[in-house]
């Protein structure tokens, strides 16, 4: 399977999942677009998976998450004890130059203060970036 028959698969079922027709998400992209997500024809971009995110109400941390657990078998949980794996491989070697962020001490759940919560989706909010990229999933 790709990450793009991957990712399909997860549409199609989340979106069921959450009882949304593909013309519910008319606010967010087109029925045409999301047709071609939904059967593996069309990429998607960084901003058009935060705002499919947005309106399955779930992290695009899940929806990559759960596409490279059913693009890899593995389960969602495995590999994120491989990215933490990963992350605190690369912190060890001191501080990337350029990025802020870093995994922390603790993957305990930390609630998220109440004002940093997208009150719309419950999710943290996000500042806004004029920048565009596009994930490819290639073949």
């Amino acid at each position: 399977m790709t990450l793009k028959s991957s990712f399909a698969n997860v549409l199609r079922v989340l979106r069921s999942h959450r009882n949304i027709t593909q013309r519910g998400f008319a606010d967010t992209t087109s029925r045409t677009y999301l047709s071609k997500l939904e059967s593996g024809r069309s990429s998607l971009t960084l901003d058009k998976l935060e705002k499919l995110s947005e309106r399955l109400e779930v992290s695009p941390l899940t929806l990559v998450a759960l596409t490279l657990s059913e693009d890899t078998g593995q389960t969602a949980n495995e590999l994120i004890v491989r990215t933490r794996s990963e992350i605190r491989a690369l912190e060890s070697e001191g501080r990337i130059p350029g990025l802020q962020a870093t995994l922390g001490d603790d993957l305990a759940e930390t609630a998220l203060p109440a004002n940093s919560r997208n009150p719309r989706t419950k999710m943290p909010s996000r500042a806004p970036c004029a920048l565009q990229a596009e994930l490819s999933f290639s073949e």
